[in-house]
């Protein structure tokens, strides 16, 4: 990439408290007793409201019997298991305000993730929130309120949910869903290694996934066992994220397994898929080792056109780098990644150009996975050409608070146009970090999709921006990161570029739309055009 700015420092302001973000998470115990404590929670930005201002979605735990402490007072008992997830409507003004009663969604439940899309081509965002137990699927009533309708719509999957993503593997334009589940907790499991505070993943049987096919009626049928997703051994799912990986037209799945190989799933194109994870090189990291992958973040870091993957993980984290032909490789180390995470247990990565240089950058969010531990988050600056550099200590006071990371989302919240981070924390207040990185004559575009219903989110969908020469591409997809979910428009930093050459959009039935010689710095509203037809507003 052209537009180098290594001297501008990536700066984050945290004001989550100061907008009005009140929300305080709670895994149901003063301390960190079990497996399920450690797993959740994410956190999304959504526009629940279709107002053009993100929103904001946390997830909370709260106290379950037969889970969490018993030795508790009466009166926190009560207090912890009425703690329920948390919406805050954007002002537009630079606040928020928490509407989660008004929106009918102060429901206790054990929350781990969320993802969002229309997924009944209505016109409104709805979401999917997964549970240690039943999950929720709130569809939006266009009126400020939501249903839970997961029962009706029969994906109220009661096992250990944990990453989902709403996509079409079938190209009939209905959203599907997969399920990402991870392991049958037992409480009477009680033999572990005493330094770590309770017995680990491999204690436990890995919960079968579940794939979701979407109907015409706004519910889904379980097609698991027919898409031959019924894999040996049986996974112990954490994130879950979709692709086209070897650009045949159908979406693929990569499922980030906890304690043992990956899976990349890939779409046979006849309803049915098969793990390539070992041929192509995701099964495992550098070494060889299953690497206790917590997430996956997708996004085309060296600017070739190939969309790679980001996994934050237990130990050294992994960053496949798309060969092409459907084979990757692991170049954490050569990157410059393992370096700086080999102190940390990292959890959720979001792929942004935080400086607006052009070239993708990494926020880490982590926190230790055996205690209530703090450890500091992560950014990592990209240069476009495979490299990282470690700027954590640049990037504010702010970030120097340390927590117990979880789920981090990407998303602009006030509209300015750069990339901001939220990111939510076990047994504490969310971090949200207003991107206050100088400009210095650094341009961006925004891009937000319609697609044609019923994929109304145009998830597949590929963007391609040239400008000043060079080339980026963004993926239009529901969720990200570790349980979470981003920001649905994409962001390009443009560096000096004053103009976008040409931009390019490959919709999910495969039309390919082209615009050219468009302006900078503002919000660009993309249709999807009928065949024969181009339409941009």
């Amino acid at each position: 990439m052209v537009h180098s700015c290594a001297d501008a420092p990536i700066l984050f302001t945290e004001i989550a408290a100061a907008v009005g973000l009140g929300f305080v998470e709670t895994v149901g115990d003063h301390h960190m007793t079990n497996i399920v404590e450690s797993t959740g929670v994410g956190c999304g930005f959504l526009d629940f409201d279709g107002d053009g201002w993100m929103d904001i979605f946390l997830i909370n735990g709260c106290w379950l019997e037969g889970l969490s402490d018993l030795g508790l007072e009466p009166g926190e008992r009560a207090r912890l298991a009425s703690a329920t997830d948390a919406l805050y409507r954007n002002r537009g003004d630079g606040t928020f305000e928490d509407v989660t009663r008004k929106a009918g969604l102060a429901t206790p439940a054990y929350g781990m993730g969320v993802v969002a899309a229309d997924y009944d081509a209505d016109g409104d965002t709805d979401f999917y929130v997964t549970n240690y137990g039943p999950n929720q699927l709130w569809r939006n009533n266009n009126d400020g309120t939501f249903t839970n309708v997961a029962k009706a719509a029969g994906v109220d999957d009661a096992s250990f949910g944990v990453g989902a993503v709403f996509f079409d593997y079938d190209r009939d334009g209905w959203l599907d869903l997969y399920l990402g589940n991870y392991l049958t907790y037992d409480p009477e499991q009680t033999l572990y290694y005493a330094p770590e505070a309770f017995p680990g993943p491999l204690a436990y049987a890995g919960q079968q996934d579940r794939l979701f096919r979407g109907q015409r009626n706004g519910t889904f049928a379980d097609v698991t066992r027919a898409a031959g997703l019924e894999i040996q051994p049986v996974g112990r799912a954490m994130g879950v994220g979709a692709f086209d990986y070897d650009h045949d037209g159908n979406v693929d799945i990569f499922v980030a397994n906890d304690a043992m190989e990956n899976y990349l799933l890939r779409n046979k194109g006849d309803g049915s898929f098969e793990n390539r994870a070992l041929v192509s090189g995701v099964a495992f990291g550098e070494s060889g080792d299953a690497t206790a992958a917590m997430a996956v973040e997708v996004g085309d870091y060296d600017n070739d056109g190939l969309f790679d993957l980001f996994v934050p993980d237990m130990s050294f984290c992994c960053l496949y780098r798309n060969l092409g032909r459907g084979n990757f490789e692991d170049r954490a180390a050569r990157s410059g990644i393992t370096a700086a995470m080999g102190q940390y247990d990292s959890w959720g990565g979001v792929f942004a150009d935080f400086d607006l240089d052009g070239n993708l950058d990494l926020y880490i969010s982590n926190g230790d996975a055996r205690c209530l531990k703090p450890q500091a988050d992560v950014v990592l600056r990209g240069d476009g050409r495979g490299q990282f550099t470690d700027v954590s200590v640049r990037a504010s006071p702010g970030m120097r608070e340390k927590f117990v990371g979880r789920g981090a989302a990407g998303g602009d919240f006030d509209n300015d146009g750069d990339v901001d981070v939220l990111v939510a924390n076990l047994n504490d207040r969310p971090m949200l970090l207003r991107n206050d990185s100088p400009r210095q004559g650094r341009h961006w575009l925004a891009v937000r999709l319609v697609g044609r219903a019923p994929n109304r989110d145009a998830l597949g969908a590929v963007v391609t921006l040239e400008s000043g020469g060079a080339r980026q591409s963004r993926l239009r997809r529901s969720g990200g990161s570790y349980l979470s979910q981003h920001d649905p428009r994409l962001y390009f930093g443009l560096g000096a570029s004053n103009r976008v050459d040409e931009l390019s959009v490959v919709w999910p039935d495969g039309i390919q739309q082209t615009l050219t010689n468009l302006p900078v710095d503002r919000e660009l509203t993309i249709v999807q055009p009928l065949p024969e037809k181009s339409a941009e507003r």
